[in-house]
């Protein structure tokens, strides 16, 4: 499904030192930090159409200091995990450089933190053709490198898209359906 180098098998120790690398020589750790991502984490209907990747479904999304995990389910069954850390993108635990991870996913136009960027909604190419509507859509349009890319973004969803070659990822939360059906006889 997603074919990546595999990881060195100092992982733990690498493992480790990634972790602490986030937070500098001196760890200040801001508990209010996590609370602001808590929007992002959470289940989410997502759609990830890609050369490498294709997948419309239900995945758990879980954002911590040190990576993005994406756990995929398919009708309600694990069938993956997507790890995204500081320098590497995992699935299944083969691991490649994010660099290249990212234009065997999206193409010739990206950059090692794409992922990241689209997962935590965050500007993607620093801001490039960014508008915002009078509805509060953040909407980045422009050309690069002969392909057209489409990002737009809201509280309710994050949808990126490259036109030219027609990669897509779009992620929304997911709103379980209410449990309690209507009563015919009015009760």
């Amino acid at each position: 499904m997603l074919f990546l180098s595999a990881c060195s098998s100092t992982q733990t120790k690498q493992g480790w030192e990634n972790f602490l690398s986030f937070f500098g020589e001196n760890p200040q750790i801001d508990p209010d930090a996590l609370d602001s991502l808590e929007h992002i984490s959470g289940t989410k209907l997502v759609l990830l159409n890609t050369p490498t990747i294709k997948f419309y479904d239900l995945a758990v999304v879980r954002v911590t200091y040190y990576a993005i995990n994406i756990d995929l389910f398919q009708t309600g069954v694990p069938i993956g995990s997507l790890e995204i850390t500081k320098s590497d993108i995992c699935f299944q635990g083969e691991c490649a450089p994010k660099s290249l991870a990212a234009r065997k996913i999206f193409g010739v136009v990206s950059y090692g933190d794409l992922f990241d960027d689209i997962f935590l909604g965050n500007d993607i190419f620093q801001g490039k053709g960014l508008r915002i509507s009078r509805s509060g859509v953040l909407t980045q349009r422009f050309l690069m490198n002969n392909q057209e890319i489409l990002y737009e973004r809201t509280a309710d969803y994050t949808v990126f898209k490259n036109l030219s070659n027609g990669v897509v990822i779009s992620i929304q939360p997911y709103v379980p359906p209410t449990i309690n059906p209507p009563n015919p006889r009015g009760r």
